[in-house]
Order: structure tokens, then sequence, then C-alpha cells
């Protein structure tokens, strides 16, 4: 039976119902005070390499939003993952530089450690063959070393959170000139480079 309002600002059928609707929305709003101290503790507990994590993955998504409509730039499959050119475990300092990250198959970033063959003649291909010497040679020259603070991969995290609803909201495929464009004033924005 549905209940139908006998007054106005009538919202019960009676005190047990009164009660009961109470006691239902104090639970509920205990449910997301608790939730929201949960988070809150949670971020407290985070380390470094959780912050760097939790910012690759924003960054690999910002990657696949830029290539997307792409194919794999190692073999030409489909893209569906964000790979990068000089391994994370290799080169930490460029772990989150969008000139080191670009759309990848699954088969050729996981199982062929990043073709990284496929990977040279797709980025000369795409891209030509200065700016793959700019990847390949230039990006370890220019960022050797970089310690990132907590801080500044929090702030990282924010900005490309934005940026990944703004490309979103975008929806577009991109030309390969634009997505070198892209790259270059991404990184800015993110502020690590």
């Amino acid at each position: 039976m549905i209940y139908q309002p006998t007054k106005p600002l009538q919202q019960v059928c009676s005190y047990e119902c009164a009660i009961a609707k109470a006691k239902a929305e104090r639970e509920k709003k205990e449910q997301k005070d608790w939730n929201k101290r949960k988070k809150e503790q949670k971020e407290k507990l985070k380390t470094l390499t959780d912050w760097k994590k939790d910012l690759e993955r924003e960054i690999n998504a910002i990657v696949k939003l830029i290539d997307k409509g792409m194919t794999c730039i190692s073999c030409g499959g489909k893209i569906e993952q964000a790979g990068h050119y000089h391994s994370v475990g290799s080169n930490d300092s460029i772990r989150f530089h969008l000139d080191n990250i670009y759309g990848q198959c699954i088969h050729c970033n996981m199982h062929l450690s990043g073709n990284i063959i496929g990977y040279d003649l797709g980025l000369i291909e795409v891209y030509g063959k200065e700016y793959w010497n700019y990847v390949k040679f230039d990006l370890v020259k220019l960022f050797p070393l970089c310690k990132f603070g907590e801080e500044r991969i929090r702030e990282a995290i924010a900005e490309a959170r934005q940026i990944k609803r703004e490309l979103i909201k975008a929806d577009m495929i991109y030309p390969a000139k634009v997505r070198l464009r892209l790259r270059t004033e991404l990184n800015k924005r993110i502020g690590l480079y």
C-alpha cells in the first residue's frame, strides 16, 4: 500500500513510521560520516609510493585520452593500456612525462616488455625521426634525477584529474601534431617537468 498524506506537511503515517524513518536517516548519516572518516584515514596512511601509483593511473588515463582513436604505437593493434618507452624500473624520473608514454596493446606492453623495436618504428613513422631521438636520448638527459615530494605529487594528481575531465568532455580524436602539442602543454600544466 502506498502512503498518502492526509495533511499538507505530513511526511509519515504514524509514530512508528516516524521512528523508523528517523532511525533510517540517522543510520544513513552515520554510514556517510564513517565513509568520510575512513577515506581521510586511508589518505593519511598513504606512502609516497602510493601517491605515485595514483598519479601514474591518472597520467595513463590522460595518455589514453590523447591517443584515443589511434592504434598501438608498437604494433598497430588496439590501444588497451598506456606504455612507457623508458620503463619505470629503468628510469623513475620520467615516469610521468607524457612524451615517454603512448597507447599500447596489452600484448606489446606486458608480454613483449613494451616491444621497444616496434615502439621505435612507431614513433618514427607517426612523429618523425627527430622526435624519436628526443624521446630515446634527450628525455633521459634532460631529467636524469627527479625527486618528487608528496605535496608536489598530490598537486599533480589534482591537476591531472582536472585535465582528464576536460579531455573526456572534449571527446576528440587528435591528429599527430596536436597530440605532441597536447603532451607538451599538459606536462607544463601538471607541473612536474
